[in-house]
Formats: structure tokens, sequence, C-alpha cells
């Protein structure tokens, strides 16, 4: 038994191990380097193009990069480079492929030529769908752009044509657009590749493909799969939210409510309790604020530190709007950002939050407590992050 045991724990740290070194194995080398690996072994360069204060650069090496199927994918099919855009070759590979937002991912040949670009903060799934797509010589943008250019006006082409091209150049996607929206009759609409395009192209209610879902719900409803529906539906709502609270639209604003209210899923119910706070604090007075987030602090949001952290920043003056709180206010602030750090010390932004509504009520001591503990925490951060931990300290002594 005791050597059945011991075979076990060997296998159990063999498997730790290695799901623990499980990373997309970036290679330090040149981008010219690269380039010679890349026709030497017949693959695509993937080039990572982050810069050092980049928060969702970062997010992606803890939670995307190191999982063991992005891992095996990746390193089994490209060269996999990383250049800061802000340092030495990457100013210049920035320049030369016109990385503006980060992350941006690229995959080039050996020849350099761009063949395949996304970018932003995205989950497992979508990250390896954009692998996937890379290898496919039907997303490719040389083979796309000269389809497009011979005339080609296939809908699923053209679908497929704006969504690869949006992430070169939106103005480039404009003409194929047009095209599309020509095509995109009711007929094709309750199509499957007119459902594709409604998926991706439906944005904020006004648009075509927006409007032609929120006219035909119980259609689409009864034909589409149900995952896709709900997801649609709720994306749609969620824009439509944030203009019922700009305009004060009471009664639409409570319709879209009880929509999230009546969800069996808590992440909804927490999605219903942030837009009250974003309704009161924008249409009602400070007494209806503290009234609410009181309610909330002690209940769907009891756990919700990141949640808090985030009221608590929005409505204490740092990112106000045009007028600075009350004195009641910032004090409600306080406490909610005071809940946040109880419940999670260890984040950076609590804690610089808490210490920012401390200055603000000249609250030395514990402003100086918790810039000293953002300033620990900015450690494992970027440069920016630090200079800014320095700075929210000296103002926090300064007190």
């Amino acid at each position: 038994m005791k050597y059945l045991q011991l075979i076990a724990l060997i296998l159990l740290t063999q498997v730790t191990t290695v799901f623990g070194q499980a990373h997309i194995q970036f290679q330090n080398i040149s981008f010219a380097e690269a380039k010679e690996k890349a026709a030497k072994e017949d693959k695509l360069i993937f080039l990572d193009g982050y810069t050092s204060w980049c928060a969702p650069c970062k997010w992606m090496e803890g939670n995307v990069f190191n999982q063991p199927e992005v891992a095996d994918f990746y390193n089994s099919n490209f060269i996999n480079t990383k250049f800061d855009c802000e340092v030495g070759e990457g100013i210049e590979i920035a320049k030369k492929y016109g990385i503006r937002s980060f992350p941006t991912y690229l995959f080039i040949d050996a020849k350099g030529e761009l063949v395949y670009r996304t970018q932003s903060r995205m989950e497992v799934e979508a990250f390896l769908t954009e692998g996937k797509q890379a290898l496919n010589k039907d997303f490719h943008i040389p083979t796309i752009k000269a389809r497009f250019a011979a005339g080609e006006l296939d809908p699923a082409f053209l679908l497929r044509y704006i969504t690869v091209m949006n992430n070169v150049d939106p103005k480039e996607s404009q003409a194929a657009r047009a095209a599309l929206d020509g095509l995109a009759d009711d007929a094709f609409l309750k199509s499957p590749i007119g459902w594709e395009a409604i998926k991706q192209l439906g944005q904020n209610g006004t648009d075509k493909y927006s409007k032609f879902f929120l006219e035909n719900k119980a259609y689409l409803k009864a034909n589409v799969p149900p995952s896709e529906y709900l997801k649609k539906e709720q994306q749609l709502l969620r824009f439509a939210m944030y203009g019922y609270i700009r305009s004060n639209n009471k009664a639409e604003f409570e319709n879209g409510l009880a929509y999230f209210e009546k969800s069996g899923a808590e992440e909804d119910h927490i999605e219903a309790a942030m837009f009250k706070v974003d309704w009161v604090s924008t249409n009602e007075n400070e007494a209806a604020f503290i009234k609410l987030t009181n309610q909330l602090r002690k209940g769907v949001l009891k756990e919700q530190a990141e949640k808090l952290s985030f009221i608590a920043r929005r409505n204490s003056g740092k990112y106000a709007t045009g007028k600075e709180p009350s004195d009641a206010v910032l004090n409600q602030c306080y406490i909610l950002a005071k809940q946040a750090v109880k419940l999670d010390p260890n984040s950076y932004s609590n804690q610089g939050t808490f210490a920012e509504i401390c200055i603000s009520l000249k609250k030395k001591k514990e402003a100086v407590a918790a810039a000293e503990v953002a300033r620990a925490l900015a450690e494992a951060e970027t440069s920016k992050i630090i200079k800014i931990a320095d700075a929210l300290l000296e103002r926090a002594k300064s007190i």
C-alpha cells in the first residue's frame, strides 16, 4: 500500500510539473533570426507586440499563454517571439506593421509579409481559434485581398474579409461591408451565414444586423443555437442599458434590469447591481446612492472586491465627469473601498483606490498605510505602475 501511495505521489508530482511548465515558448531572438528559423522550419512567426505597462498583455501571460492546450498548439505550429513595442527593435516592428494598441498579435511569414493579425485580451478558446485561422490560407491577408480585388462577392467570403481586415485597417473593410449590406435582405439574414453576420456585425441596436435581430427575436430564438442567441441578446441589451441611463429612460431601464434580475446566473445579478449603481449615480441624488450601495455591499456585492472598488473609484472624484463628489458620497466611497481592501488586500487596484480616497478625506494614517502596500504590490506590475505608486505614496505622506 505504501509503495502504491509513493507511485501515486510521484505521478502527481510529474503531472503538476508538466502543467506548471506549460507556456508558449517565446524565443529570445532578433526579428531577422526569427525569419531565418521560419524559413528553415517552414512555419509562420507568431509575434506578440506588447508594452511594459499593458495590463491586458500581463493578463494574457498569466491566464492564456500558460494554458497547456495553448502552449502545445503555439509551440507546435509557430516560431514564437515577443517584442516590447517601446523598446529597441520593437519600436521599428511597431512602426513597420502599424501596431498602435496592445496587445497586438501578428502572424508573419519567412519573408516578413503579414499573413494574419488579431489583437486585445481574449479567452483561451478565442486565442486558439485565432491561431488556427492564422494557419488557414482562406484567412490569409494577401489571399483575401487578392480575391476581393478580383471581385469575389460570395457572402461568406465577404464576412470573412470584413472580420480579418477590421484587425488590419477598418477602412479597408468598408467596401466589403457595403457590398454585404446590399446582399443582406431578410432571406439572407435568416440563413446560417446571415446569422454569422448578425453575430459578428450586430453591435449597437441601430445597425442593420442588430435591428434585424431585435425585430425578429421570436424567429431567431427558434432557429439558432440557444447559447448564441442568448449571448447576442445580452450583448445588445447591455449596450442599450447604458443608453437608457444616459437618456434617463426609466421605463426601458427597468425593463432591461428585470431581464438580468430574473436570470438564474449570479453574474447577471451582479451586472444588474452595477447597472443600478450607474443609474442612481447618474440620475438620482446622493441619498439614493448611499442607500443603494449600502444594500449592495451587504447583499449581492458583499464578496465582490473588484466591483466595490470600481464603484468607489468611479464615484470618489478621481474619474468623476465634471463634478466633485459631496462629502457624504466621498465617505460612502471610503466605506466601499475599505471593504474591498478587507476582501482582497493583495490587489494593487484596491489598495490604490483606498489610498486615493483617504488622501481626499485627509485620513493620513490610512492613506500612507494603503499607499505603502500599493507600492509594494506595484513591484509585480509595470514600471509605469511603479511610478504611479511612488507618486501616490508621496502625496499620502504630504497630507
